[in-house]
């Protein structure tokens, strides 16, 4: 009787340790037309830094700087003052499935991930950025506290910088920095004090 409890402890403690505690992983909210729900967690964190990730959850380039945005910024500046956006967009070949499988790559809890099923985003930034037609997305943008969304369109970010810079040859931006984000994005929440 005892040698059955003993090999069934094993099994019960491998059970428990790889049984989920919770449900841990970040999720998303899928976008309408308007991107009501982004304009409105926007607006209502204003007074706040802003930072918004524009990228595909296909692309590498994309990938790379939403994990080094996850750990050279998010996870270096312990400022509730600073929130992040995280608008995934369906370029190079991006669809809902490929979201849920990037939604790991950002997940500080300051962070707010959305789904842009109806390419409104794609329509707004690849046309204020003059990346129209161009495979992927790449932008990390940051807003000042007191910028406000009023209008259809977001506003221009204060600060900006491209995954895609070179590769693309796209003079919008410098070629993302996640060290330099984090710099430009400490002197914003100085300024703001």
């Amino acid at each position: 009787m005892k040698r059955k409890i003993w090999m069934g402890a094993p099994l019960i403690t491998i059970l428990f340790l790889l049984a989920p505690i919770g449900d841990t992983a970040p999720d998303f909210t899928v976008l309408d037309s308007n991107l009501s729900d982004f304009k409105s967690a926007f607006n209502a964190d204003a007074g706040k830094v802003r930072l918004v990730m524009y990228v595909s959850p296909t692309c590498g380039g994309c990938l790379r700087g939403a994990k080094q945005t996850q750990k050279n910024v998010l996870a270096k500046i312990d400022n509730p003052d600073l929130v992040a956006y995280v608008i995934w967009v369906p370029k190079n070949g991006g669809s809902e499935r490929y979201v849920k499988k990037a939604l790991d790559l950002v997940t500080d809890a300051r962070a707010t991930q959305f789904w842009d099923e109806s390419r409104a985003a794609i329509n707004i930034y690849d046309e204020m950025f003059g990346i129209e037609g161009r495979p992927c997305a790449g932008v990390f943008m940051l807003h000042d506290a007191a910028a406000v969304w009023e209008g259809d369109s977001p506003p221009k970010p204060d600060f900006f910088e491209d995954a895609h810079a070179n590769e693309f040859s796209r003079t919008a931006g410098s070629r993302y920095d996640a060290s330099r984000m984090a710099e430009r994005a400490r002197q914003m929440l100085e300024e703001k004090d």
